[in-house]
């Protein structure tokens, strides 16, 4: 087998860099109109162009009745009511479409679909094993993830607060992201590669990559930067937890399931 190149690490850590090294300046909330309106037409021209080159000829826009039933399964997870629904068809506002996807995100509803879309792809768990901190972290996890989407926290401020997570758990419900794979850090180390970078560096943990070019020792070099995470005795109470954290995640949970 070839040795490693030099530079192979080096751009993977340079990701991780970048990560750390994010400013947040600026937001969705920041732009104008006119700078979302031509960011979506430089999208459409992207599209279209592909269409062309594959002589594919593109679909005429949704109608209204397929549109309602496809913007509420894509923000908040369900099909519309029939009240939903006929308001919607009953409007002759020209901008209905926009209005009700602004609705949408600002409903908990978006919350609680991509709450358990997030669960999901971080394997979020209420109840974190490990150095005594087991519901507390697993509830603070929750909360923060919850809070994120509350707020609209953009995606590259998320992935920032869960890779350079620090703390106390009941101070920083990011660091549940290292805690829920505590004292794995090998294991955590290969999701986070896949989720963040989305690159598959699992196979090179016990010896480098058959199909790829990661080596076991790309894969430890990774590990490095997360290595030696460790929690302390904390609440175990799950009341007490609970009397901390608060109970909204499994109200949340509990909420979403019903709907």
């Amino acid at each position: 087998m070839k040795a490693p190149q030099k530079n192979r690490i080096t751009i993977i850590v340079a990701a991780f860099a970048a990560v750390f090294a994010m400013n947040f300046t600026a937001s969705a909330a920041n732009l104008t109109l006119e700078q979302v309106q031509k960011k979506a037409s430089q999208i459409d021209a992207m599209v279209n162009e592909n269409l062309a080159k594959q002589k594919i000829t593109a679909n005429a826009p949704a109608s209204d009745e397929v549109f309602v039933r496809r913007v509420y399964l894509d923000i908040v997870g369900r099909i519309p009511t029939l009240k939903e629904t006929t308001d919607f068809l009953a409007s002759t506002e020209g901008d209905k479409r926009a209005k009700l996807i602004d609705t949408l995100l600002a409903s908990d509803g978006y919350t609680q679909n991509f709450f358990n879309f997030w669960a999901d792809i971080l394997r979020l768990k209420s109840q974190s094993v490990g150095g005594g901190q087991s519901l507390p972290a697993g509830y603070a996890y929750a909360n923060w993830l919850q809070k994120s989407l509350e707020d609209n926290k953009p995606y590259d401020q998320m992935v920032k607060e869960l890779v350079t997570a620090n703390g106390k758990t009941y101070e920083n419900g990011a660091v549940g992201f290292y805690i829920r794979d505590y004292n794995m850090p090998l294991d955590n180390m290969a999701v986070t590669t896949q989720i963040f970078l989305g690159t598959s560096m699992v196979c090179a943990q016990c010896h480098n990559h058959p199909f790829d070019k990661w080596t076991q020792m790309d894969y430890y070099q990774m590990a490095g930067h997360s290595y030696g995470m460790t929690g302390s005795n904390g609440l175990t109470n799950p009341l007490l937890a609970q009397a901390i954290y608060g109970s909204s995640y499994g109200k949340k949970a509990a909420k979403t399931k019903k709907g």
